[in-house]
């Protein structure tokens, strides 16, 4: 009796401080909590102990623009190009910003070759993670091969229709 009492107690403290952050709660008044998941602009869920994977940098001379690296005392640096294809695990995820300039869910991660934090829209966005769902070009990509089987006869218009419609969030 004594265990099921200590395990409900853990399951409801655990319960009760765990929050999800939605990609809609950032706008207005900063959202406040210890968030474990956090759910995309385009619907896609992300939660602390998911693995993720570097992309390739977006800016000029190989320089990632939305991934920082920083050290074990918080000191930043650029992230390198070893980081490419790493995987990294989610270990918490926050909100930062202000009022004026809004507000943005940001991740923190680790992996082999660094601890990363980075805007997390911001950074799927460019390529720099690779996120759940597909980049644009993929959606692209694979919505034109839906149309080439649509018109070999391969697939139904109701079939393509139902396709184009669940690559349409990645399609910018």
């Amino acid at each position: 009796m004594r265990i099921i009492l200590i395990l409900l107690t853990t399951f409801l403290n655990v319960s009760l401080t765990a929050q999800v952050l939605k990609f809609t709660d950032l706008q207005g008044e900063k959202p406040i909590g210890k968030f474990t998941s956090y759910i995309s602009k385009n619907g896609e869920t992300y939660s602390v102990g998911d693995t993720l994977s570097v992309g390739s940098p977006s800016g000029v001379n190989g320089q990632f623009l939305f991934i920082g690296n920083h050290d074990f005392l918080g000191t930043e640096y650029p992230v390198t190009t070893t980081a490419i294809n790493a995987i990294t695990v989610i270990k918490s995820i926050y909100v930062k910003g202000t009022k004026k300039i809004g507000w943005k869910a940001a991740f923190q991660s680790s992996a082999l070759v660094g601890n990363y934090s980075y805007f997390i829209e911001e950074a799927i966005e460019s390529g720099e993670i690779k996120g759940k769902g597909m980049t644009s070009d993929e959606a692209l990509n694979e919505l034109k091969r839906a149309k080439d089987k649509l018109d070999l006869g391969l697939i139904s218009q109701e079939e393509f229709e139902k396709i184009r419609e669940e690559l349409r969030k990645y399609i910018k």
